[in-house]
């Protein structure tokens, strides 16, 4: 009895360590050249199958200070250390260009984790914020001129002391976002619609119209513009195996969403949700009645006693598999709420699936 119990623990032991142990794809390349127009998600993708986990084969490498900052040109070749999977890197010898401050820098950027062209609107033209925040937010509420719409040069007032030079954008009121379980209100999502730089601070601060893209109008709220690079550059990793969380919009209104496709997602920052958490989305299982006869009744027909019923699982009820949809990745977090690019599609992702650790 002791024997087969002592075997059963290091049998557990033993597969927990292979579950664990970092695994490379049979047909990875022994060397590649990185192009301009890769991602790490790309390049990770070559060679795990599970590419959320490039920090532990990168992270392993002293020659990359920060894994995540890889250029094109450069040379990474797998080679193994103690029996582990390790990538090195040769550097190519970069171009240096001159900056306004007298400094050299790069003239090429570091490959970002996921495609710039996939998630930049969402990054600059979109916010989201909580009802007290957006209850506290300057307000614009006239103009020199006197119309409905503003445009471009135009002078605005706003009813708030801003900073005099700084840039601010203009956001019209978009969507609500509700908790399917709890129906707590999570945030507000903010559309970008026009910019603008502070030319008189007062208790109504003047401001001048720019990069109009959109109705400007009194009501609209204004918020400070991001200043320098954007977020593109982060590391991947599994979302925390306690966060379960769920698909509840799509940037293009869509139930159904498809790979590179933008969703908003419930959970955020105050969850454990961070930039480069990936999940797995699914269908939930649905509960299937089946009545006495053994006939399956279709769920659409079901009396308000069948819906009860359908809640727990019994000899006349069948719950059924989940269904694997694919994988997504935050790319940025709020509070309540996060804005998740689709990386992966084995079928469409639709609201309502739920989001679990890869």
């Amino acid at each position: 009895m002791w024997r087969f119990f002592l075997v059963s623990i290091v049998f557990l032991v033993f597969s927990s360590v292979n579950a664990d142990e970092l695994k490379i794809k049979s047909d990875s390349p022994k060397t590649y050249v990185v192009v301009k127009g890769d991602t790490l998600w790309d390049i990770s993708s070559k060679y795990l199958n599970s590419p959320w986990r490039w920090p532990e084969l990168w992270g392993r490498n002293k020659q990359i200070a920060d894994p995540h900052w890889i250029y094109p040109g450069d040379v990474l070749t797998l080679i193994m250390v103690d029996g582990k999977p390790k990538l090195v890197i040769k550097r190519v010898k970069p171009k240096l260009s001159m900056s306004r401050h007298g400094r050299k820098s790069r003239k090429v950027d570091p490959i970002p984790t996921i495609a710039l062209a996939d998630i930049e609107q969402h990054l600059t033209n979109q916010q989201i914020v909580t009802l007290d925040e957006y209850d506290d937010l300057p307000v614009l509420v006239g103009s020199e001129r006197d119309t409905l719409f503003y445009k471009n040069t135009d002078v605005v007032f706003i009813n708030q002391k801003l900073v005099k030079g700084k840039k601010y954008g203009i956001y019209s009121k978009g969507r609500a976002f509700t908790s399917p379980k709890t129906n707590q209100m999570l945030g507000l999502e903010l559309r970008l619609v026009a910019q603008g730089r502070i030319l008189e601070s007062a208790n109504i601060s003047q401001l001048t119209l720019t990069n109009v893209s959109a109705e400007v109008r009194n009501g609209q709220v204004i918020l400070p513009l991001r200043e320098g690079d954007l977020p593109v550059n982060f590391l991947p990793k599994a979302a925390p195996k306690h966060v379960v969380s769920s698909v509840i919009g799509s940037s293009m209104l869509y139930r159904e969403s498809g790979i590179h496709s933008v969703v908003i997602i419930d959970g955020g920052l105050k969850q454990g949700i961070t930039q480069g958490s990936v999940f797995s989305a699914y269908k939930p299982g649905k509960i299937q009645f089946i009545d006495s006869s053994g006939v399956v009744k279709n769920s659409g027909n079901y009396r308000p006693y069948d819906r009860l019923k359908a809640y727990f699982v019994n000899d006349e009820t069948q719950k059924l598999p989940d269904v694997y949809r694919g994988k997504l990745m935050v790319f940025r977090s709020f509070e309540n709420l996060s804005y998740a690019l689709i990386i992966d599609v084995k079928r469409p992702v639709r609201l309502g699936d739920e989001l679990i650790n890869p």
